[in-house]
């Protein structure tokens, strides 16, 4: 009977722990902010954009998105690690469908994150070949030295 429960407590605790673990570690901003505060970090960002080129800029953001990603794929796995370590100690079949769950949960976060890529890197192509000059704007004769 406890199984189930416990099994139900950890769901729970993942759902919130998406929610929960940016705001712990500062990644999102708080609502209560006074004009004084939001002015003096829009400053401070400006003063930062201008200081920044913007290669470094999109670098960092990507190192944010990435962080976020492993921190996710590192709590999925570590509950999947304690759901199947539960299972083999308990000799329980609900932990065992726990441990499942969570791997599948892992599963199916890779198949989006490699299909947003996928849609990231064909709108990239779609983008670069409507750009590309055709045949007919190209000039015909081209001057290869003088």
């Amino acid at each position: 009977m406890d199984a189930p429960l416990t099994i139900a407590a950890l769901v729970i605790v993942a759902i919130w722990a998406v929610y929960l673990l940016p705001t712990i570690f500062g990644e999102r901003s708080s609502a209560s902010i006074n004009s004084t505060e939001e002015f003096d970090r829009w400053s401070h960002s400006i003063a930062h954009v201008q200081k920044h080129s913007a290669a470094d800029l999109a670098a960092s953001h990507k190192d944010q998105i990435r962080t976020r990603r492993r921190r996710t794929l590192v709590v999925l796995a570590v509950f999947a690690a304690i759901c199947f370590g539960a299972a083999a100690l308990y000799g329980s079949f609900p932990w065992l469908l726990a441990g499942l769950f969570f791997t599948s949960l892992i599963v199916l976060y890779a198949a989006a994150l490699a299909q947003m890529k996928q849609r990231r890197l064909q709108r990239l192509k779609v983008t670069h070949v409507s750009e590309r000059p055709t045949e007919w704007e190209e000039p015909q004769v081209r001057v290869i030295a003088n």
